[in-house]
């Protein structure tokens, strides 16, 4: 893969994640039901090409939801993660509910060395991203801040 220095057009980003991707996989199944296809549209460009670019430069299968595991992409108001945290009264804008966060896992490989391989190959990125550390998964967001570093780690 070459370094990736822009990002191409938003028929580019879903051509590319498609290869690799179904809708399924990035929503849970009453959003599926409820838009099918047309729910690639909730997600931000800048999220699905970081996707693309890690599947792609490691060349191995990357899980997002699967089986019981179905808020690992996009949150909506229906999903138990954001139901607990708004009946407890709190404010719950996670990257996941703006369409700007996945968490996966990488076929053969820990969290660790996935997290280290986007660290090692920050210039692949054309934009910022987060990672949440000290996690058994990958946590990845399009969570802009300007004071962040290119890629940045934060506590869970």
């Amino acid at each position: 893969m070459s370094n990736v220095r822009t990002m191409p057009s938003r028929d580019k980003i879903l051509e590319a994640v498609q290869k690799y991707f179904s809708i399924g996989e990035l929503v849970d199944d009453r959003t599926k039901k409820a838009y099918g296809e047309r729910a690639w549209r909730f997600f931000d460009d800048k999220l699905l090409w970081a996707i693309v670019i890690v599947r792609e430069g490691l060349d191995k299968k990357m899980y997002i939801n699967r089986g019981s595991l179905q808020q690992r992409g996009l949150r909506v108001n229906v999903c138990q993660i954001v139901k607990d945290k708004t009946l407890a009264n709190k404010l719950y804008l996670s990257a996941h509910t703006r369409g700007c966060a996945v968490d996966f896992d990488i076929e053969g490989m820990t969290a660790e060395e996935v997290r280290d391989w986007i660290e090692d190959n920050a210039n692949l990125f054309p934009f910022k991203i987060r990672l949440e550390d000290g996690v058994s998964w990958v946590h990845l967001d399009t969570d802009y801040e300007e004071k962040n570093p290119k890629v940045y780690r934060f506590d869970p």
